[in-house]
């Protein structure tokens, strides 16, 4: 006769917890594995389009990709008034865009994680490192309107770091009393535009200053 053995309700309980602690436990490493790899990776779409869309004339432009060192994030968190995750700067493209042969500006995209999910932000820079302005690649989130982003650029444009810096609290976890004043609509989606914004100056200082330093002596 064939042995037939029974589960007992508890251990069929107990096969089923350590099977979900399995797929819990491979969801997050997979996370871990492919999301900073996304995130850290940024590059624009579609640059033709970015540059018609953030600039008035056309241009000419190159691409640098730069290794973002451990010497550069220490950097930034000594400028940034927030916690950032070392995946968030890994490596970069900047855009910088000619005309005549000359430097015009800049351009360069981010990736930030949201409650919505990935919000993919491009950014074009003046040649004085002030904000030109932006637009959303990728945003799930029904705030990422036209009027939303045009509300939000009205607000950031030609701003340098310091003067975004003061935008926010001093954590740079929410808006400061001003921002709270001057992006009425969608706080939080400006929130989050604010901080990428920081990101995006702070690591174009300091991953691309020789870069700059050479367009600078050759403008």
């Amino acid at each position: 006769m064939a042995n037939i053995q029974v589960k007992k309700p508890a251990d069929l309980a107990k096969a089923g917890l350590a099977k979900l602690a399995a797929f819990f436990a491979l969801t997050f490493f997979m996370l871990t594995i492919t999301f900073p790899s996304q995130a850290a990776f940024c590059s624009l779409r579609d640059p033709i389009s970015a540059i018609q869309a953030l600039y008035s004339q056309e241009y000419q432009f190159r691409t640098v990709v730069t290794d973002v060192t451990e010497a550069d994030r220490e950097q930034m968190k000594q400028q940034l008034p927030f916690t950032i995750h070392q995946s968030e700067v890994a490596k970069h493209t900047l855009y910088v865009l000619y005309k005549d042969q000359k430097a015009e500006g800049f351009l360069q995209a981010r990736s930030e994680w949201a409650k919505w999910g990935l919000v993919e932000i491009a950014w074009a820079i003046n040649l004085d490192r002030t904000l030109k302005g932006f637009y959303f690649q990728r945003c799930r989130s029904p705030q990422c309107n036209d009027t939303v982003t045009r509300s939000i650029s009205h607000v950031i444009q030609g701003k340098s770091f310091s003067q975004l810096k003061s935008l926010l609290s001093d954590d740079g976890e929410t808006l400061s009393a001003y921002g709270q004043s001057v992006f009425p609509i969608a706080p939080r989606l400006a929130l989050l535009t604010l901080r990428s914004a920081l990101k995006t100056l702070a690591i174009t200082d300091i991953s691309w200053r020789k870069d700059l330093q050479n367009l600078a002596i050759a403008h």
